[in-house]
């Protein structure tokens, strides 16, 4: 018998590692009397609490459908800056000595603020680390292409035997892969992590986290320790057209990944999530990412493949929906080509609530309360660096929730296929390969199919790759939708091809299990995806 389970915490077959609960840090900020009256950490509602955001400069024409880039945050290029609000209502700018400056993630403990920033207007974007009052700036990224949207994660460790030396990390979205996304002209973003703190021998390290072949970005971090994150995704590939972009789930290390949030359910483009104490994940949502914002959604974590709520009412549009410590949600808001401001949301109408700032000439975005809040969970890292390669195994192919899945019988399966790319660079990336994608497709292996319907195989770790299910003659009965990976040295499991992922697996010890190694697809000599 199967039960219905949470797909929140879902993984069939999970890496090795070991989950350490890192302490509650409750320090509340502590800063010299002086910058203490201008910035006092509040635990209540809005007019009690020093609110840090972003100001872009207003322009009507940025609110125009199909010239926006709020929902990809391309917007905050043109003389942004990171400002404070304080209880009685006056203004601080926090970064007057950056050409630009945007997405501020403040620390569990409320004492400090990481954001992406430029000192001069020709400078790529770096993340930055200053004081929850502007002091003490430093820079933490270098060379690294455009890095974007930093988020603090908790302090965790990557060096075996003993994993004694946790320290803080912070995760991060960049295009220096130097590619162009599946099928567009824009670079393509992925998730990095990088530490905050030197690692014992090691100094500082920075991981890819996230592989995909589109972009990544919008990361959040939810109590549990996972990274959740939106992705751009190719419909093409089975069907339809265009870029789908559901959320994914991930450990911080990119490890695990596992769908949190499909695409089938309201729009087709969810970002900026935020997990909220009530066990709701609730984020913006819209048709396209270059419509000038978007409607409010929430799932709920013990089912958020089956809960799909809309919350706003109305026209308008939303963006950086972020909790209270109080449970009021604070929101970006604009009725229309006016600028956006802060307000916090009404439930019960649907809509806008009390005005906290509304700058005309600015447009007020991502705003977070500077307070403290629980540490999310230390998850050990299961990657190992010297490893080139990743096992992935499969209970059975025929466990799927897919129409076109109805017509498999068990047996018809015989192998899998496996189908990998090379990213587009800039001056390949206006070369589609059969009319569909900007990327250079080829087949990374295949493996036989066991009569239960498991497999389980060897790959390159950190590569992305889409599975085709085969006949005995070889003619393709299932193609996986998005690109996956599996990380160097960790082994990741499924229990299907697209199968319910509300069903716990069977509990069994499947037949590629009993054959004793993974189908090696190391050597394999990569030939042209047909």
């Amino acid at each position: 018998m199967r039960r219905i389970f949470s797909t929140g915490s879902r993984c069939a077959i999970r890496a090795p590692g070991v989950l350490v609960t890192c302490a509650l840090l409750l320090a509340m900020l502590s800063l010299p009397a002086s910058v203490t009256r201008a910035l006092q950490v509040g635990t209540a509602g809005p007019a009690e609490t020093v609110l840090v955001f972003t100001q872009i400069p207003y322009r009507p024409e940025s609110h125009d459908s199909g010239s926006a880039g709020f929902l990809s945050n391309r917007a905050a290029g043109k003389g942004s800056r990171i400002c404070a609000l304080r209880p009685a209502g006056a203004t601080t700018v926090l970064t007057p000595e950056f050409a630009a400056a945007s997405d501020p993630s403040v620390s569990f403990d409320g004492r400090q603020i990481v954001f992406a920033g430029k000192k001069s207007p020709q400078d790529s974007w770096n993340i930055w680390e200053m004081d929850a009052d502007g002091r003490n700036k430093r820079q933490l990224t270098r060379s690294l292409g455009n890095c974007r949207e930093p988020e603090y994660l908790a302090r965790s460790s990557i060096t075996p035997p003993d994993f004694a030396d946790r320290v803080r990390w912070i995760t991060f979205v960049s295009d220096g892969s130097g590619s162009y996304a599946d099928g567009s002209a824009e670079p393509a973003t992925s998730l990095y992590a990088t530490n905050t703190e030197p690692l014992q021998g090691r100094g500082s390290v920075v991981w890819r986290t996230t592989f995909n072949l589109a972009s990544d970005f919008s990361p959040t971090v939810l109590r549990d320790g996972r990274l959740l994150f939106s992705s751009a995704q190719r419909a093409s590939r089975v069907s339809g057209s265009g870029v789908r972009y559901p959320l994914l789930a991930s450990n911080w290390d990119g490890s695990g990944l596992n769908l949190f949030c499909s695409d089938d359910q309201g729009a087709a483009v969810k970002t900026m999530a935020v997990e909220t104490a009530d066990r709701h994940l609730v984020f913006v949502e819209a048709g396209s990412v270059t419509e000038a914002g978007g409607r409010l959604a929430r799932v709920s974590f013990r089912r958020p493949l089956r809960t799909h709520e809309v919350l706003s009412k109305g026209s308008g549009y939303y963006l950086y929906p972020r909790p209270l410590p109080d449970g009021q949600l604070l929101v970006s808001y604009a009725g229309g080509r006016e600028s956006y401001g802060v307000y916090t949301f009404d439930s019960g109408k649907g809509g806008p609530g009390a005005k906290l700032v509304d700058d005309p000439q600015w447009e007020d975005l991502d705003v977070q309360p500077i307070v403290t809040r629980p540490e999310p969970q230390g998850l050990i890292s299961s990657v190992v660096d010297r490893l080139a390669w990743g096992d992935l195994h499969c209970i059975s192919v025929y466990e799927s929730d897919r129409p076109e899945a109805a017509g498999i019988r068990k047996g018809d399966v015989k192998r899998v296929r496996f189908i990998t790319a090379t990213p587009a660079k800039p001056k390949e990336a206006a070369r589609p390969v059969k009319g569909k994608h900007d990327v250079l497709t080829r087949v990374l292996g295949e493996a036989p199919v066991e009569p239960d319907g498991s497999f389980f195989v060897r790959l390159p770790g950190d590569t992305p790759f889409y599975v085709e299910t085969l006949d005995a003659q070889g003619r393709v009965l299932q193609t996986m939708a998005r690109w996956i990976w599996v990380r160097r040295g960790t082994s990741r499991g499924c229990i299907g091809c697209h199968e319910n992922k509300e069903l716990a697996p069977e509990n069994v010890t499947t037949e590629a299990i009993k054959r004793g190694r993974p189908h090696d697809l190391m050597n394999y000599r990569a030939s042209p995806a047909h």
